[in-house]
C-alpha cells in the first residue's frame, strides 16, 4: 500500500481534528496499520486547523479503515493493471513530484522583506493618492442611457432616476450610490470616466460594460482612505509574490530544455 498516497488523501478529506491523541496501531483483514500512519494524517489535518480531539483521531481511523479495505479489493481485482489506470496514477505521481519540487524552490528562494515592501509600496503607487466617491445608473441600451442624462440636464435628481430606472439591484435603491472607488479598481473605461469629473457632474457620454450601460456621476473627491495597510497584506501579498518568483524560475527551466 502506498502509505503516502494514503496520508495525503485522508488529510484532504478529513473534517473534524485533535491533537495529542493516543493512536494504537490496527489491521483491516489482517493488513496493519501503523501508529505512524495515523500520525502523518492527523498531524496534517491539526496543521491545517482542524480542532484537537478524540473526534479527529476517530476519523482519521475511520478514514484509513476505507481506504485500506478499498485499496485491498482493488489489489485483487488487479485494478492496477488497467492501462487508463496506471496513466491516471502516473500523472498524480508526476504533479505531486512538480508541486514538492515548487515549494521545495519556494522554501529556498524566500521572498524577502524587502521584495514585500517594494511590491506593496508599487500596489499603493497603483491604487493612487485620491479617491472618489461615484454614483451610477445602469441600462439595457445606450440610448436609454442618453435619455437619462437628458433627463438630468433638465433637472431631474440623479438618486431618484437611479431608484427608478438602473437594473443595478444593489445600488439602485441607493439612489445609485456605489461608494469610495480608486480608478485602479475599476474597468479602465469607467475609471476614466468619473476621475476627470468634477463635484456634482454627470459624464455626458454613457459607459459601456459587460452589464449594460452606466450614467455615471461623481459626488466626491477625498485622500485615499481604503488602501490596505502594509502590515494587513503582508502574508497575502508573500504568498503572491512567492509564486510568482517560482513560476518564472519554472518558466525559465523549460525554456533552457532542450528539446528535439
Amino acid at each position: 500500500m502506498d502509505k503516502k498516497a494514503i496520508a495525503l488523501g485522508a488529510a484532504l478529506l478529513i473534517a473534524a481534528g485533535a491533537a495529542n491523541a493516543e493512536l494504537k496501531a490496527f489491521k483491516v483483514n489482517g493488513e496493519t496499520v501503523s501508529v505512524a500512519e495515523q500520525k502523518a494524517v492527523y498531524d496534517r489535518a491539526v496543521a491545517q486547523g482542524q480542532p484537537a480531539g478524540p473526534e479527529l483521531e476517530s476519523q482519521v481511523k475511520n478514514l484509513l479503515i476505507q481506504q485500506t479495505a478499498l485499496l485491498q479489493e482493488a489489489k485483487k481485482a488487479k485494478i492496477q493493471q488497467n492501462a487508463d489506470v496506471q496513466r491516471a496514477i502516473d500523472n498524480a505521481r508526476n504533479q505531486i513530484l512538480i508541486q514538492g519540487l515548487a515549494q521545495d524552490w519556494a522554501k529556498k528562494n524566500p521572498v524577502s522583506d524587502a521584495d514585500l515592501q517594494k511590491a506593496y509600496e508599487a500596489d499603493k503607487a497603483s491604487y493612487g493618492d485620491t479617491e472618489y466617491q461615484v454614483r451610477h445608473i445602469l441600462v439595457k441600451t445606450e440610448q436609454e442611457a442618453k435619455n437619462i442624462i437628458q433627463r438630468l440636464n433638465k433637472g431631474e435628481k440623479f438618486d431618484a432616476l437611479a431608484k427608478s430606472e438602473s437594473l443595478d439591484p444593489k445600488s439602485g435603491p441607493a439612489g445609485g450610490l456605489i461608494g469610495w472607488l480608486s480608478p485602479s479598481n475599476v474597468e479602465p473605461n469607467f475609471g476614466n470616466a468619473f476621475k476627470i469629473l468634477s463635484a456634482g457632474d454627470v459624464a455626458q457620454a454613457p459607459i459601456q460594460n459587460q452589464f449594460g450601460w452606466h450614467v455615471v456621476k461623481l459626488d466626491a473627491k477625498r485622500s485615499q482612505k481604503n488602501f490596505p495597510t502594509y502590515e494587513s497584506q503582508k502574508d497575502s501579498l508573500r504568498a503572491q509574490l512567492s509564486q510568482l518568483k517560482a513560476k518564472r524560475h519554472f518558466a525559465e527551466l523549460v525554456q533552457k530544455a532542450k528539446v528535439r
